[in-house]
């Protein structure tokens, strides 16, 4: 028997495209040789997802895990529970929406049989808004520029990962988690594959150009240096203006007759701004890591309901 495979889905006001998600994920599985599940994590849906859940669950047992949050935590906390509750070997994520084909599945599966470890979806023809599509164009290049990827890398929700990655995911801290960031932290060997991206079905997506510029900071201070690089450069910076300000009032005053006290007192005030300036640096990577380290404390979910 080949390896095990759980796919996660975060849910929300899903009611119209749950039953059609779990009849195609179920219909394109049941014919491979894998042993299967389903954990689907209602975010805290204000709609009737939660209700329809329970009776997937009822109908196909523990072939299906349900677990309701006890407040809307967002879509990567969500799926982080997912994760959390995920058995198989292989883990498969994507979204609740049928914009992501679970008839493509078998494409993702395929890449990690030949050795990558994590798997990304690369859209053909992208279906969601243009504000939605200006915002991912931002966020997909920052992320490539921290992960040191190729240009035209793709980064969708819809992947898969070997067990190894997703545990490493699982054991990151953070207040502000982003899925995509956790895995490529963990991954040797992510790749692409191109499969279909279907128009959305029902409701909008809650995804505005203000929120993916929000995203984009939170991801700038919780998974990259750049923010302390930039800080020490302007204090490298600060130091070797000071320096030659020293060295210029220095000439200055040993040239001629100066205003009495003028050297000294550029001197200090330049020595102190420098001195201000790199122990401003020091403290920034000091509070930047304590950051890192103690963000973990803070519960990323709640779980009101289970049935696994």
């Amino acid at each position: 028997m080949s390896a095990s495979i759980s796919v996660v889905v975060p849910v929300y006001r899903a009611e119209r495209s749950l039953e059609e998600l779990v009849e195609r994920l179920r219909g394109t599985l049941e014919p491979l040789d894998r042993s299967y599940e389903l954990v689907l994590i209602d975010d805290c849906s204000p709609d009737e997802s939660w209700r329809l859940l329970r009776e997937l669950r009822d109908r196909y047992g523990r072939l299906v895990k349900i677990a309701s949050l006890q407040r809307n935590q967002g879509q990567h906390n969500a799926l982080l529970c997912g994760l959390s509750m995920a058995d198989g070997d292989v883990i498969v994520t994507l979204d609740d929406d049928l914009q992501n084909p679970p008839e493509e599945i078998p494409k993702l599966l395929e890449a990690l049989d030949q050795g990558y470890d994590l798997v990304i979806a690369s859209y053909d023809v992208k279906r969601h808004t243009a504000t939605r599509n200006a915002g991912g164009q931002l966020i997909d290049r920052l992320i490539r520029n921290m992960f040191g990827l190729p240009g035209d890398f793709a980064l969708t929700s819809f992947r898969a990962a070997d067990a190894a990655v997703i545990r490493g995911a699982n054991s990151m801290g953070g207040v502000y988690p982003y899925v995509t960031c956790m895995l490529l932290a963990y991954s040797s060997r992510p790749a692409n594959v191109g499969v279909r991206h279907d128009p959305r079905k029902h409701g909008r997506s809650s995804y505005t150009l203000s929120r993916s510029l929000s995203l984009a900071v939170n991801l700038l201070f919780s998974y990259s240096s750049l923010p302390i690089r930039a800080v020490a450069g302007l204090a490298a910076l600060g130091l070797a203006l000071a320096t030659v300000a020293a060295f210029v009032t220095a000439l200055i005053a040993l040239s001629g007759p100066t205003v009495p006290g003028w050297a000294s007192t550029v001197l200090i005030v330049t020595a102190s701004n420098a001195i201000t300036l790199a122990c401003l640096t020091i403290l920034a990577v000091y509070v930047g890591r304590t950051s890192r380290d103690l963000s973990g404390a803070h519960p990323r979910f709640t779980i009101r309901e289970i049935h696994d």
